[in-house]
């Protein structure tokens, strides 16, 4: 056994395990196809997708097509699209059978002119053409087809009279229907078993003998040699669905979807399934999806396919169905005219309501208007008065600490005062003194040795940083919270403050002309502008509201 063998057997094995568990589960419990259905509307909505992708797999086709000059591949091409196009355009199927046709007819191989008239054949009684199949069937005998030919030839003919008993007059029913089945017969002798066309064979065998648990078998046989949603698996399942011969059966509305679902992702427009789903339907009451199903898909798909066929077929219960849904919506449209009367006369009562209610409103917002005005008018008192209090409170801590300031450094600077007074009274006498003695070199002696004013104004700054952390400890601390990080100013040595702390303690007091800082600091104001703007470079926030800020300190 081939490897390839193996693996169908393989495979035939789980699925018929597969599908055996499925009949026993489903005789167990009945199926909820409420899913299936939905899954179904769903890939109905996707047609135009599937048509796409359809159209796609063509266009390869076509455009390979294009590029051959080889008769012989030319028609083998030809045979592919019109294939493809068998359950999709009639019009398009005979288009290219007839290509084949008339090019074996310049290439002189009779053999090919058969073969296309055989699947011409085929493609008129799969449409509903029984007269034109049955004209040309009949311009061939048995001894005309070529050996090679000749299972093709029992394939056509089979379903042929197959088609033909199923939609013939009962005086010829017996005899076409015996020709099927001796067709049958000679078919099942030269196929290979346990192939899909063999199970198909052995089906119908068993249909006819009214065995439908065995062509419920050979069914899904047919599915397990087949790729889930393509043609011939959608075949499978509809003929699955239709061994179930109780139409209330939910296994056979199962199958009738699946099988529809597999019509609608191949992008096929005739088929079966859809139309006995839609009648299916109706029986069980869903008229909205039976219409549905009918006129916007399975009457457009027939006509669009443009056979004979399922438009005939359709036809037959359509006006039905439509007669049906035209009546629930008759009912519908009553139930809601007399329901839109109720809502009018309610909609009467509820506008008197809103009338006596309105008027009752224009008394309640007039009395609320005033009193709102007056709660208003109340309102702005208190926020006038509590921004008087808050400028008040203000004002009286702004005089508190000035007061404050001003004790401190009016002791600082009678105290400094008065000390220069009585340094200069000692040194006026003392100078007094010398210049009566004659003493004026020792005097000038004196004064050359007196210290540097360096340490007076270091002095002086000492004595200004004592003051100023007296009155603000925290200084230091809040004016480098200001700083952005790594950037603050610690004093170092015995230093209170740095050169920039003293700036903006002066700042911080309220003077902020630089001149003035540099004449109380003795530095040049060049030197106070390029400390004041080094350090508002500094700053973690805005750079123009960074001395207001300081002088916010407390």
């Amino acid at each position: 056994m081939t490897p390839d063998r193996m693996y169908l057997t393989m495979k035939s094995i789980r699925f018929t395990l597969f599908l055996i568990s499925l009949v026993a589960a489903s005789s167990c419990s009945r199926p909820d196809v409420s899913p299936l259905i939905e899954e179904l509307d769903e890939a109905l909505e996707k047609k135009g997708t599937y048509q796409a992708y359809f159209n796609d797999r063509v266009d390869v086709l076509k455009a390979v097509l294009s590029d051959q000059n080889d008769p012989e591949q030319v028609y083998n091409i030809n045979s592919r699209i019109a294939e493809a196009y068998s359950h999709h355009s009639f019009d398009s199927t005979m288009r290219y059978l007839q290509r084949n046709r008339r090019l074996a007819e310049e290439m002189e191989d009779k053999a090919r002119m058969i073969e296309s008239d055989l699947a011409v054949v085929e493609a008129y009684v799969m449409a509903g053409y029984h007269a034109e199949a049955d004209d040309m069937i009949r311009a061939y005998d048995m001894k005309d087809i070529p050996y090679s030919l000749r299972y093709r030839w029992f394939e056509v003919c089979h379903v042929f009279y197959g088609e033909m008993q199923a939609y013939t007059s009962s005086t010829s029913f017996q005899e076409k229907l015996a020709k099927r089945d001796r067709y049958r017969d000679i078919l099942l002798e030269v196929t290979a078993p346990d192939t899909y066309e063999w199970f198909d064979l052995k089906r119908e065998e068993a249909e006819v003998a009214g065995n439908m648990e065995q062509a419920r078998e050979y069914a899904m046989k047919m599915m397990e040699c087949r790729q889930e949603n393509s043609n011939d698996y959608a075949r499978a399942a509809f003929f699955y669905a239709n061994t179930f011969t109780d139409v209330t059966d939910p296994r056979k509305e199962e199958w009738l979807i699946r099988s529809a679902m597999a019509d609608v992702m191949c992008a096929t427009r005739d088929y079966a399934s859809l139309n006995t789903l839609s009648r299916l339907l109706f029986n069980k009451g869903d008229v909205d999806r039976a219409f549905r199903y009918a006129a916007d898909h399975c009457m457009r798909d027939a006509l669009s396919f443009n056979g004979k066929l399922r438009p005939w077929q359709i036809s037959q219960f359509f006006p039905q169905i439509e007669r049906a849904y035209q009546q629930k919506h008759s009912r519908q449209t009553r139930i809601m005219v007399m329901m839109i009367a109720v809502a009018v006369v309610l909609l009467i009562v509820l506008l008197l309501l809103l009338l006596f209610i309105f008027k009752r409103q224009q008394i309640l917002d007039s009395v609320r208007q005033k009193l709102q005005e007056s709660y208003i008018q109340i309102e702005d008192r208190n926020h006038e008065l509590v921004a008087i209090n808050s400028r008040l409170v203000t004002l009286n801590a702004q005089m508190k600490e000035a007061d404050k300031v001003k004790q401190e450094y009016i002791a600082l600077f009678l105290g400094i005062v008065s000390e220069s007074i009585s340094k200069t009274r000692q040194y006026k006498n003392h100078v007094l003194k010398a210049i009566r003695q004659g003493k004026t070199q020792t005097l000038v002696e004196e004064i050359e040795l007196l210290p540097s004013l360096d340490e007076d104004i270091l002095e002086f700054y000492k004595m200004f940083d004592q003051t100023f952390i007296n009155l603000y400890p925290d200084f230091v601390d809040r004016f480098n919270e200001l700083l952005a990080d790594g950037a603050a100013i610690v004093p170092k040595g015995e230093d209170i403050l740095t050169p920039e702390l003293r700036i903006f303690a002066l700042i911080k007091l309220g003077i902020t002309d630089s001149s003035k800082i540099a004449s109380l600091l003795h530095y040049s104001a060049n030197t106070i502008y390029n400390y004041r703007a080094k350090t508002k470079n500094k700053a973690r926030g805005s750079r123009e509201d960074f001395e207001n800020a300081v002088r916010n300190i407390e």
